[in-house]
């Protein structure tokens, strides 16, 4: 090979590289993740409320 076909890692593109993974990360795991979370939270909040409170007339 060539030294035109390696490609040399410098500090600025293994720094990109590790931002692309962490993104992609926070994108795809983490956020669906809270999302989910959260929303099993809000549902749990409001079935406790209804259960030692009563459902909430009209």
């Amino acid at each position: 090979m060539t030294k035109s076909n390696m490609q040399v890692q410098t500090p600025e593109s293994s720094t990109r590289s590790r931002e692309f993974k962490a993104l992609g990360f926070i994108i795809f795991l983490l956020f669906p993740a809270l999302t989910i979370a959260g929303i099993g939270f809000y549902g749990l909040v409001i079935w406790m409320i209804q259960a030692f409170g009563g459902v909430a007339g009209h």
